[in-house]
């Protein structure tokens, strides 16, 4: 059952810390021998309020379970006081236990045993008749407080007479112990050593309000194991009021009892221990074989979503749409550089396929010219480092004009603004003149001059991307020379404030690029005001480039004016 050599890491699959296999932990370990996973998604879909899923919805479920590799599935019917129960709850039973998925099907049932002073509404063989007549392979009492020593009397005659009908039908018996954490083991453990002498098969313990934390958990299912009559199988069942389900579920296996799991974590209040998250963590950090193709995990995930109509968050981890979605500058430039199947995948130590998920990216407010450069690159284009900005603030701008979430745009539409913003720029470039003539520049300031107040401004700002600059140099028109239109362009620089300079330099990341290691170690002494000295420079120098071979560019095509 348990791989130390998997510990590690599986070539293409996952890598994870050799401190997970340091002897000091594992000679700790006391897995439970086979460890047998049980699930209780079908219940727990069922149980999850405002949840829409048809009898037909469950039996698809049901279908990716088997094919997940479930071995043994729960289900209940709770009477509750009542003399019948929901019908739901047994249309649930009927169907799953008419068909033969490949895993036992075991059913707790709320009046298979009483606490040996109040009469359940329906006889215990009544009920157990009922269950195995529907399919149930188990019978599933559960053992309750009684109230004292003559009611715990009769409530063992009852658990006797339970196996003796069991048998007579043909069906195992396991039982169940709620609110453990709660409850007295010296009340506790005397029932569960009856119940095993009469031949109980497992005992389910359920934490059932999350009473326990993990460590808390393991010191309580080691201490129950060392009060037990004799060896027998144990679950414990976890829910995540404080977001450790999973951690309680994996303490608890390394205690001695195997996990009771939930696809996707479904069940009333804050959730269930995810079988998604306990078997990956099992097979990865901890080396042990669940039996569950972790390929199937993703799948089955959503199959429950969609049938049951609750969506699994986002965030949700291993299954979750984020859990293989980057955004991040590095890890959007890396999968675009090495692709969706590269490893170890960016940011995280598991493959997605390991999951059957799969590696995606998107492009927000976080975009840097060397995502544009690897977005090129995967499209299979090189560009300037002229073209890689204006890709990237076309980017950036279609993000900016998103106004809710998500606010980021899929591959397709990166696709889209970046085919078009490239096909503009060189369009544009193909009517660029053999060489900046002075002629072609000055007919071009004429041509700015006559210009509408709006055009005008436009075509200042692909120059530098500063609107009140921009609109300043549109208004102070006409100009009639490249001397005076070059004039009122530095003259605006010059003007700019500190912040307002730092934020317009963001937007130039030619601004302070390496120009070699000494110049660097020059640089990094500066104080702000020296480097934002240089840094307008550098901008002067940038945005006079630009206007004057925008004004070429357009004096020699005439295009301004059209």
């Amino acid at each position: 059952m348990h791989d130390h050599d998997r510990v590690r890491q599986a070539d293409g699959a996952f890598r994870v810390s050799p401190f997970n296999a340091r002897p000091e932990l594992h000679d700790a370990y006391d897995w439970p021998v086979p460890l047998t996973l049980i699930d209780s998604t079908l219940r727990k879909t069922l149980f999850t309020a405002g949840t829409v899923t048809s009898i037909d919805g469950f039996l698809r479920i049901a279908e990716q379970l088997a094919l997940a590799g479930v071995r043994h599935e729960c289900l209940n019917v709770d009477w509750t006081g009542a003399t019948t129960p929901p019908e739901r709850q047994l249309e649930l039973v009927r169907a799953v236990g008419s068909r033969d998925f490949g895993f036992t099907l075991n059913v707790f049932a709320d009046t298979l045993l009483s606490d040996g002073e109040r009469t359940p509404p329906v006889g215990m063989r009544e009920t157990a008749e009922l269950l195995v007549g529907l399919g149930a392979d188990t019978l599933a009492p559960g053992i309750v407080p009684a109230a004292g020593p003559d009611a715990r009397a009769r409530q063992m005659d009852e658990l006797e007479a339970l196996f003796e009908v069991a048998r007579d039908l043909g069906a195992g018996v396991t039982v169940t112990l709620a609110q453990v954490g709660l409850r007295d083991l010296d009340e506790m453990v005397p029932a569960v050593n009856r119940a095993i002498e009469l031949g109980a098969l497992r005992i389910d313990l359920m934490d059932s309000v999350s009473s326990l934390g993990p460590e808390a958990l393991k010191l309580f299912v080691r201490t129950f194991r060392d009060r037990l009559a004799a060896p027998v199988p144990l679950t414990m069942h976890t829910h995540d009021d404080f977001g450790l389900a999973a951690a309680c579920t994996l303490a608890a296996a390394t205690a001695g009892a195997s996990p009771d799991v939930a696809a996707g974590g479904v069940s009333y209040r804050c959730g269930f221990a995810a079988m998604e998250e306990v078997v990956l963590a099992l097979e990865t950090l901890y080396g042990v074989r669940t039996g569950i193709d972790l390929t199937a995990l993703t799948r089955l995930a959503r199959t429950v979503a969609r049938e049951s109509g609750l969506p699994i968050p986002p965030l949700k981890p291993v299954v979750g749409r984020y859990a293989y979605l980057r955004h991040m500058p590095r890890d959007v430039a890396a999968a675009l550089r090495d692709g969706p199947d590269a490893f170890p995948p960016p940011s995280s130590c598991v493959a997605p396929a390991m999951v059957g998920g799969r590696l995606e990216w998107v492009w927000d407010s976080l975009g840097t010219d060397d995502m544009a450069a690897a977005l090129a690159q995967s499209r299979g284009e090189t560009l300037t480092a002229e073209e890689t900005s204006c890709v990237r603030r076309a980017l950036d701008a279609a993000v900016a004009g998103i106004e809710r979430y998500p606010r980021w745009l899929e591959p397709g539409r990166v696709a889209e603004i970046f085919d078009r913003t490239l096909a503009d720029l060189r369009r544009r470039e193909t009517t660029v003149p053999a060489a900046v003539t002075d002629s072609a520049v000055e007919a071009g300031v004429a041509a700015f001059d006559a210009l509408d107040p709006r055009r005008a401004a436009e075509l200042a700002y692909t120059c530098c991307a500063w609107a009140p600059w921009a609109d300043r140099l549109a208004v102070g028109r006409p100009y009639r020379t490249w001397d005076a239109l070059d004039e009122a362009a530095r003259a605006g620089l010059a003007g700019l404030g500190e912040d307002s300079l730092a934020a317009l330099v963001d937007k130039h990341p030619p601004i302070g690029a390496e120009t070699g290691n000494a110049d660097m170690r020059r640089r990094m002494e500066n104080t702000r005001s020296q480097e934002l000295s240089v840094a307008r420079a550098e901008l002067t120098a940038i945005v006079r480039t630009r206007l004057r071979r925008m004004a070429a560019i357009e004096g020699g095509t005439g295009r301004w004016s059209a």
